[in-house]
Formats: structure tokens, sequence, C-alpha cells
């Protein structure tokens, strides 16, 4: 079997048995296996623990919260006997335990859960809060049973709610962790006590039964109640035992304080109020039925108490002491902390049988003791105080009050030394925490490394995730690698833009030293438009490409366009129209170009038809070839040829007519 030991910020709070056959899921989730205090860094969901070939798996089940083994962030790991894991603040210890070691353990009921069985033997207890006021009257009686959360303050929204304008409104909580329970101040004004003892803001503390919490001149006691209580009173007989009058000192020694049952409420009858008077720990249980969890009470006379044991003989109140005395010994482990019983015999009977000597002696240790004590001398006192009760172990006078205050004492300065050690050392941890920062400072640049930061940072990640210097280191070091590779995307995106532009500018001069002049236009016009980055000015050039060309363009038009009218007024038609073509060539949007081609094309063709129309009416006549006196209808189609573009239908009919005649 194994166990695991849960402790918060080094405090051990939990112990939990693990069963293989069941897998653990541990976050502030409520319902969790392993239930965890809403911290910064605490998934509802963080880990999951289970039990796989032989041995527990940890896995991380959080995509925010991390977990730390040896030093390292893990996902998932194999533990081993005594391996430690942390979710800060919280730390974790598997240990194997023998089955034999496990079952010697055990006490109570075997189908206890596995956090029930963190208090070995525990009766079940309901939590209480008792408040009393400055005479230690029982005003108000709270069952905490909803949840396991309850915040005090003056605020009505709270679910403890103290009375007083001075409390602040949220002046403390109480909080139940895998069956502990503990105190944490919420910040309060004017602070919160435990015990006379200052509680932390930080730090939860663990509560027990009677503990006393006070908030200036408001005193809560904190109880933890077992709900069978009744059921076990009724399950005792006490016999009852005959006295003589004589036999009973009129003195009986006062047994250990008892606890008061809240009365069963009847509906329709009207109870008399609880006397609390004398203060104390309030160890009653309210009524099973009773849905209200609140409880009220004043100050009554105690008159009716004190009647019914008036009209009691002397036998039956003792019988009726003795009786008590025995329950508070059968039920002293229903409480956590009762006070123990002061045993009925007579001191003075156990003094006067020591030898005079012996007598000197005990109220010469008396004597020191009283003096230790009063120098506040705790651990001298004690030992006097042990040596008198070797002698007389019902004590002497009052050396068991004595031994009380004493030990009490020395717990005070024990917790006043734990608390100085703790304060310097999270002074330590301050000062760690900030050499630690100044150091993984240096490392922040526009060049950070994430790695190396976080590395760095691993003294102060490990103990405290959320402490604001790691939090603003890590995030000026994500702002500034953001920042980065948003220029790196910038620059390559600059990069490829002024390649795109190289490449269409490069296309355009090809296009014009290929001679295309107008398609070369187009191509410098795509450059000179482009959203693209242009660090060499191509655009400019590009524009200045297409001056360049319009304005040779524009030359070639009115120079070809000259030479065109020369050759159609000396009636070289053909020679005309070749000329226009090669302009447009050049300028092929020129409407001017196209009109004169049309023109001189259309003059062409009528000149060819007329020639033509001839030289069919002399084949028609058989004067094919050239005679003295007339041109043949031979040379008329060669004239055609000759005269007409190749593209013209009377070129091509004067081809096949040559062709007739073999002479082509």
């Amino acid at each position: 079997m194994s166990r695991l030991k849960v402790l918060l910020r080094g405090a051990l709070i939990s112990e939990i048995e693990l069963n293989p056959d069941k897998e653990y899921i541990a976050g502030r989730k409520e319902g969790s296996d392993i239930r965890l205090q809403a911290e910064k860094g605490i998934s509802r969901e963080h880990f999951k623990l289970k039990w796989m070939d032989g041995h527990w798996v940890l896995q991380a089940i959080s995509r925010f919260g991390e977990i730390f083994s040896l030093g390292q962030k893990i996902e998932e790991t194999t533990l081993e006997h005594g391996q430690n894991f942390q979710v800060p603040p919280y730390e974790f210890q598997l240990l194997d335990v023998p089955d034999s070691d496990m079952a010697s353990s055990d006490r109570g009921d075997a189908n206890f859960s596995e956090v029930s069985k963190t208090v070995v033997g525990a009766a079940p207890q309901v939590p209480y809060i008792k408040l009393v006021n400055s005479v230690n009257q029982v005003t108000e009686m709270l069952r905490l049973e909803v949840g396991d959360l309850w915040v005090a303050g003056r605020d009505p929204s709270c679910q403890i709610v103290i009375p007083d304008q001075r409390v602040s409104r949220r002046q403390f909580e109480i909080h139940k962790v895998n069956g502990i329970f503990t105190i944490l101040d919420l910040g309060s004004v004017n602070g919160t006590f435990l015990n006379g003892s200052s509680v932390s803001s930080t730090d939860p503390q663990p509560l027990r039964s009677g503990d006393a919490i006070t908030v200036l001149d408001n005193t809560i006691y904190f109880e933890l109640h077992d709900p069978n209580f009744k059921i076990k009173i009724g399950k005792i007989d006490i016999p009852s035992i005959p006295f003589e009058m004589s036999e009973v000192d009129d003195e009986v020694p006062r047994p250990m304080h008892m606890p008061t049952e809240i009365p069963e409420v009847v509906d329709g009858e009207n109870q008399p109020q609880l006397d609390m008077d004398g203060g104390g720990p309030f160890t009653g249980v309210p009524p099973q039925n009773d849905q209200n969890q609140f409880y009220s009470f004043t100050k009554s006379p105690a008159a009716t108490l004190k009647k019914g044991l008036a009209n009691l003989s002397k036998p039956m109140l003792a019988t009726l002491i003795i009786g008590i005395l025995g329950l508070a010994a059968y039920f002293g482990g229903v409480f956590d902390e009762p006070t123990a019983p002061v045993p009925v015999t007579n001191e003075g009977d156990a003094y006067t049988k020591l030898s005079p000597r012996k007598q000197e002696e005990i109220k010469e240790l008396y004597s020191l003791a009283d003096q230790m004590l009063a120098q506040q001398k705790f651990d001298l006192a004690l030992e006097k105080i042990r040596k008198i009760h070797e002698e007389l172990p019902n004590g002497f006078k009052e050396s068991r009050a004595m031994q009380v205050q004493a030990e009490q004492s020395l717990l005070t300065i024990i917790q006043q030394q734990e608390d100085e050690k703790r304060i310097r050392e999270e002074e330590e941890q301050r000062k760690m925490f900030i050499e630690v920062a100044a150091r993984c400072e240096k490392l922040i640049s526009p060049s950070v490394d994430m790695d190396k930061l976080k590395e760095c940072l691993i003294p102060i990640a490990t103990i405290d995730p959320s402490n604001a210097d790691y939090i603003r280191l890590t995030s000026t070091a994500e702002k500034l690698i953001m920042d980065r590779k948003l220029k790196e995307a910038e620059q390559q995106t600059y990069e490829e833009q002024v390649e795109q532009l190289q490449k269409l500018f490069a296309k355009a001069e090809k296009i014009q030293n290929e001679g295309y002049a107008f398609k070369a236009i187009k191509h410098y016009k795509i450059v000179k438009d482009a959203q693209l980055a242009d660090p060499k000015n191509l655009k400019r050039k590009a524009k200045s490409r297409i001056e360049f060309i319009e304005k040779k363009i524009e030359e070639k038009t009115q120079k070809s366009m000259a030479q065109a009218e020369t050759l159609f007024q000396e009636g070289k038609l053909k020679e005309s129209v070749l000329s226009l073509r090669e302009a447009l060539v050049y300028d092929p949007t020129n409407q001017k170009i196209k009109d004169k081609i049309d023109s001189y094309t259309t003059e062409l063709r009528r000149q060819m038809m007329v020639l033509y129309q001839e030289s069919v009416i002399d084949e028609s006549y058989g004067i094919v070839e050239n005679s003295e006196s007339r041109q043949g209808a031979k040379d008329k189609w060669k004239k055609i040829v000759e005269m007409d573009l190749d593209d013209g239908d009377y070129y091509k009919k004067a081809i096949i007519k040559l062709r007739k005649y073999g002479v082509m």
C-alpha cells in the first residue's frame, strides 16, 4: 500500500492512503479526490494519480498549471518511494508502507474513505462557531454544514456575521481541506488572533476544537461536535452507588468541564433559554431535526438547575457526580482537547504520609517552582514540579495549575520562536528572490532567450510562481520575443516584395528590348502601380521608361504617316499601306493610322479591280500574251502581283491566273 503526504507551505496538513483500484484527481474543483485550496496557479483539475504496472503514475491534466519534481517541470512521471513533487504552494511525498504497518495503524471502520483514514480512530465531527460577548455570554451558535469555505465579517453576505461596525467587512475565513480546518486573515484592519497569537494573511493556520478566535473584544470559539453524542449517552447504563453521608466530604472536587446538551425542541413547546454562564468552549449538538443553523442565546438565571440539585439527597448527588466523571472518562476521545479530570483523592493524605524531610523538600521544590515561574524560567519550573509529582502524583497545592501554566508558556515561547524563524526564512527568501530577479534582469534584451530566462528564474518559480518579479520578467520577455518575431515577419515580407518588384521590372525591360513598345508600356505601368516595397526606385524608372517609349512611338508614328502620305502621292499605294502598318505595330490603338490604312487600302483595291477586269477581258479574247500594239493579260496579272498587297483579293486571283498559264 502507498500513502501520500500533503504539505502546505511546509506544514503537514494531511496523509492519504492510496487505493490502487482508484484513480485520484487533485485540484480546487469541488468534488476532487484531493481537494486543494484556490491558490494562484492551482487549476480546477490540476493533476491525476493512477496505478499502472505496479507503480503510481503522476500526470498533469491542466494546460496552465505546473508540476515540479527534482527541480524540473514535468508533465508525466512514475513516482518512486519517498519521491517529492510540488504544485506551489503545495508539496507532496509518496511513501510505500508495508501492508502489516497499514493494518496495525488502522483503527475504526474499515470502510473509511481515503480522507477519513488520515484521522485514525476519530469520531465523525461537525464544525460549530460560538460567539460570546464581553461577559462570556453566548450570543449566537452557528453550525457550519454547507460547503468547505466560510467567511467571517460584518458584511451581511458573510457566512459568519460579526455584529460590530469596527470589524472588517471580510475579516477572516475558515477553510476545510481534506478534513483539516484552517483559518486565514483576509487582510483585515484590526487583525485576527487565534488563542492570543496573530493570524497570518498568507499562511493558513490549523484550527482545533476549542480554539478561541479574537477580533477586537469579540470572542468566537471554534468547536467540533460529535453528532452521535446522544446515542452514545443513551447506550450507557450507570449503576447507582450507595453512599453514607458521613463518608462524603462537603466539598467535592470539581469535575472537568462537561458538555452541555442543547435540549430537544418539540413543536409547539416553549423551551427555556440555555444558560452558558461561565463561558468556555461550547460542546453541545443542535437538534438533528432543526434545519436552522443559527442559535441565539441570552443570559438566564441558573435557578432552575440549582433548584433541581437542591431537591437531591446527598447520596444521590454524589452518585450523579461520580456518574458524570465516568462519562467524561468514557467519552474523552470524542473531544479534541478534553481537560484532564481532577482525581478525586485527598492530597493532604498523601502529603501527611511523607517523612518530615520529604515534606520540607516538597515545600522547597514548590517554592522554587513558584520563583522560577515568576522569573519566566519555565523549563526549570517544570523540572521542580515534575519532582513534586514523582512523590505526589496528584499534586501539591497549586502544582497542577502551575504545571499547566509553565507548559503553556513554553508552548507560547516555542511558537514565538517558530514565528521568528518563519519570518527570518521569509526575509531570506525575499532577499533571494531579489538577487535572482536582479541577475535574470540582465538577460532582458531584444534578443532575449525565454528558455535561458526561465532556467535563471527556476529558484523563484519553484517556490512562488505568482511572484511579481517572476511575472514581470517573463511578461517582458514574452513581449520582446513577440515584437522580434513581428519585425522578422515584416522584414521577410519586405524582402519578398522587393524581389517581386525587381522581377516585374526585368520582364518589362525584356519586352522593350524585343521591340514591343506598346506591350512594354503595359508592363512598366504594372511596375509603377504595384503596392510593393521599392528601395531601388524602380517605380520612378518605370515611369521614365513609359514616357520615353511613348515619345518614341509618337515620333515614329508621325514619321511613318508623313512617309505614307508621300508614297501615296507618288502612287505607291502598296508601300504607303505597309508604312502605316509598321507604325501601327508601335501604336496599335492609334485610330488615325487605322483610318489612313483603310482609306489607302480601299483605293489600292479599286485600282487592282480595274486592272484585273481588263486582264480577264483580254483573256476572253485570247490576248494572253503581249502584242506590238497591246499589253497581254499575263503582263497585267504580273503588274497586279507587283502592286497589290500580299493579303489583297486581286493579288491572290492574279497568282492563280499566272499559275494557270505556267508562269509561276
